[in-house]
């Protein structure tokens, strides 16, 4: 029987990484490639990963999938991934391992120092944490749905700014970016009320007829053939995002679970002629082209200010995979979310 990916990637990465074996699910926490987390299934490799670049990150952007941690924003002018008009990905968070802070059996805490440059040419100096939590408890809205497996995880990802940066200079928020693997089978969604107004679509072109409405959310078609994405807006007040694959009866759940206090601000690499502030996005969902045929789930979080100053972010994010028994119930749950409200 053949490897899967996340078992070829454990191969690769046994002695550096963070391992949490639940049973039928495994965990994994990869410091030295910016702290991504990779997980498995019921023999199901979850996340995209790219096997070359983890044998190789000596790429511009290391790109190896999985859930990753990114400082926002991504473009306009305060954006950290530019230098002039050339997109750049700052070795910061491309190569910058983290240090392990604390490892228990289902619990782990890395961290590291960073010095990122914005399209100002600001510096901003910042202690980066992210702590993560295991579990398999299946949560009150998927129980009694005819699981086969579950596995949960939660991080905390936070940024501490340690120099004197004003607004002015900069903003900054933590971004989470779960990647997976996008075929003709993935479809993501989001349970959100008034869902026609809840999105925004100012990064690409409109996605057309690939977003299908319903009565308390609407799905998304992520089949990684078509670069594009959409923010869900703060004040929509959506439950939650997510994806499912019913080639695998396989679903996905992400939520932000801290509340939105911080200042929001536009994260993404579009034109921003109206200003850093013309968008407030607390989720997004992200659509490659064929050269990476993947999608990405993202949750986004808000600045903290204290009288001009920036001191930093927090996003608490929980991401939920499971397997269905059967096919049928899969599909019946999914529309039950998208057809009612779900609190």
């Amino acid at each position: 029987m053949s490897k899967t990916q996340y078992s070829l990637l454990i191969d690769l990465r046994k002695n550096t990484s963070i391992f949490f074996n639940l049973g039928n699910a495994q965990v994994t926490v990869c410091p030295d490639m910016g702290g991504r987390v990779f997980a498995e299934l019921e023999g199901i490799s979850l996340h995209r990963i790219d096997l070359d670049t983890v044998k190789n990150p000596d790429r511009p952007f290391n790109n190896y999938g999985g859930g990753n941690l990114w400082p926002a924003p991504e473009g306009g002018k305060f954006g950290f991934n530019y230098r002039g008009d050339q997109w750049y990905v700052q070795p910061a968070i491309n190569n910058q391992p983290f240090q392990v802070i604390d490892k228990q059996s289902d619990t782990a805490t890395i961290r590291k120092t960073v010095k990122l440059t914005n399209r100002l040419g600001t510096v901003v100096e910042a202690v980066v944490t992210r702590a993560i939590s295991v579990g398999s408890q299946i949560p009150v809205i998927l129980q009694n749905c005819g699981l086969k497996g579950l596995v949960s995880y939660q991080t905390v990802d936070s940024f501490e700014v340690i120099n004197q940066i004003s607004v002015d200079q900069a903003l900054l928020a933590a971004w989470t970016l779960e990647q997976f693997q996008a075929t003709d089978d993935t479809l993501s969604f989001v349970v959100v009320a008034n869902p026609r107004t809840a999105i925004n679509f100012d990064f690409y072109p409109l996605p057309g007829p690939t977003i299908v409405y319903h009565a308390q959310g609407f799905t998304y078609k992520t089949d990684g053939r078509c670069r594009g994405q959409i923010g869900i807006k703060k004040e929509a007040l959506a439950s939650l995002i997510g994806f499912y694959d019913l080639s695998q009866n396989l679903i996905c759940l992400r939520q932000k679970i801290n509340p939105d206090d911080d200042l929001f601000f536009n994260i993404a690499d579009n034109d921003q002629p109206q200003g850093p502030y013309c968008a407030a996005d607390n989720y997004s969902i992200f659509n490659s082209d064929p050269d990476m045929q993947a999608f990405e789930l993202e949750t986004i979080g808000g600045a903290k200010i204290e009288k001009g100053i920036i001191k930093g972010s927090e996003l608490i994010s929980r991401t939920t995979l499971a397997v269905f028994e059967r096919r049928q119930d899969l599909e019946e749950f999914v529309l039950s979310l998208l057809e009612k409200r779900t609190n």
